[in-house]
């Protein structure tokens, strides 16, 4: 399947995912109180580190090993069963660890929300999502995650009723998890043959499996363990608007970070069959696209936060559109780093660079974190974000620069951050000026999409020239 029809599919299931926290954000937060949902977003960060040390980097690795040997099914086979096999049993020490961890750690009157939230780590347990990726098969993932998605979904409306339903809307999250990845074990039998496992395959797993996960829990720090230290700094009602204002903004960076995870097993397959000199070109097309898009996002993003906060979420959340207008800057750098980090080092097996990239922004955002959270709550932990993205995504420009032409790559973009300015400017003008936040926002979308796509229309921009034309014969096959 080629790539841009991967990237649709994707991009369809991001706009699922966008389309859904829209629907049931404002229900829960009317439901739940924000000290609620801070032990809500407190305790799954706590299980979400658990489930991380039980997948031990797995997905982005077993992802990439997939890709090399998918043309041959005798060595797909034998990857596909022995990979599984290491991650069986690290999430199932895992899950045992978490269970003791809670009974010592987590105090007995919260104890029961912990109990639930450990159904996740099972989901971890069952995910073999890794292998349709590797194979380039998104169809298939994504075609389970929305059946599971729209299930959670009616179930939210159906079962959660009041602030009493709090465990019962962990469980059906949870329950609902587990049945998007059983779900995919459907299809296993058309692409892998009966087990068979190679232990030759598993002991040169562990150490690149390593190499994966010590990045990966570095990152984890900085999303997750920003919940628990403003639980413990600051208070539960700064959690949640911490977390909400994360989530609005992640929502918006799933639709420009979908390629990347699309680019992943290409970049792994052509590595595979000895074409490694085409990487850079594809590396330099995509970051000028993810650019193009990441750009308007960005700032329309900042220019539309504190109106769309007032109208979206209950009035006790407003403080989360002063977190989003400013964390929204992260979309660039994470956009960055998910091609140059993520697709282009790990891709070309060049994981000690991204490693420490990803340390050291872990460590500054530890101590930033440290240091402002118990002054500053929320917005603390937002500007600790935000220095440990760019610290991460400048260190990965250092490590490339004599691979990449990184300053051309940079030079060749300025006109999206130009243009995405003359954008905000407009966007924002318009959201003082009209008194409904919803028709402002509504007006505001509209406004900035045509300036920014028409200023670049037309100065011909090659960028959105070939995605226009790409478009339309799109359009004209069907």
């Amino acid at each position: 399947m080629s790539v841009i029809k991967n990237y649709i599919y994707n991009t369809l299931y991001q706009i699922l995912t966008i389309i859904i926290p829209l629907i049931t954000m404002p229900y829960l937060t009317g439901v739940f109180k924000p000290d609620q949902m801070g032990l809500n977003s407190s305790s799954l960060a706590v299980v979400n580190y658990f489930m991380l040390f039980g997948l031990l980097g797995m997905q982005m690795y077993a992802n990439r090993q997939i890709a090399y040997v998918r043309n041959d099914k005798n060595k797909l086979t034998k990857t596909f069963w022995s990979l599984y096999a290491i991650q069986i049993c690290t999430c199932l020490l895992s899950l045992a660890s978490y269970y003791v961890f809670i009974y010592i750690v987590v105090p007995e009157g919260i104890r029961i929300i912990y109990l639930i939230q450990g159904i996740n780590i099972l989901a971890s347990l069952l995910d073999i999502s890794w292998l349709f990726m590797g194979l380039e098969d998104f169809k298939n993932v994504v075609i389970r995650n929305t059946v599971a998605k729209v299930a959670g979904l009616i179930s939210i409306f159906v079962f959660i009723k009041d602030a009493n339903d709090l465990n019962l809307y962990i469980l059906l999250s949870a329950v609902i998890l587990i049945a998007s990845t059983v779900l995919m074990w459907i299809h296993v039998p058309e692409y892998v043959g009966k087990i068979l496992i190679d232990t030759k395959i598993i002991r040169g797993t562990i150490k690149p499996l390593i190499r994966l996960f010590i990045p990966q829990i570095a990152t984890q720090v900085y999303e997750l363990l920003a919940k628990p230290m403003l639980q413990l700094l600051s208070t539960t009602d700064q959690v949640a608007f911490y977390d909400y204002a994360y989530k609005i903004v992640k929502i918006i960076l799933a639709l420009v970070t979908s390629i990347g995870t699309v680019l992943l097993p290409r970049i792994s397959s052509i590595i595979g069959e000895g074409k490694k000199h085409e990487v850079a070109g594809i590396i330099q097309k995509t970051f000028k696209f993810v650019t193009y898009l990441s750009m308007p996002i960005t700032v329309g993003l900042m220019s539309v936060a504190k109106p769309l906060v007032s109208w979206y979420l209950e009035s006790s959340y407003s403080y989360v559109g002063d977190l989003v207008s400013i964390m929204a800057v992260i979309i660039i750098a994470v956009s960055w780093a998910n091609i140059i980090g993520v697709q282009y080092l790990i891709g070309t097996r060049q994981e000690e660079k991204y490693t420490v990239s990803i340390i050291i922004s872990a460590v500054a955002n530890v101590i930033m974190n440290i240091i402002l959270i118990k002054y500053l709550g929320a917005f603390g932990a937002t500007l600790s974000l935000i220095a440990a993205e760019f610290i991460g995504i400048i260190l990965q420009f250092v490590f490339v620069r004599k691979q990449l032409p990184v300053v051309a790559m940079m030079k060749s973009v300025l006109k999206y951050v130009v243009v995405a300015a003359i954008m905000g400017i407009v966007v924002s003008f318009i959201g003082g000026i009209i008194a409904n936040p919803f028709m402002a926002n509504i007006v505001q979308g509209i406004i900035g999409v045509v300036i920014y796509v028409g200023i670049l229309f037309v100065i011909k921009d090659e960028v959105q020239q070939e995605v226009i034309e790409r478009v339309i014969l799109m359009i004209k096959k069907k």
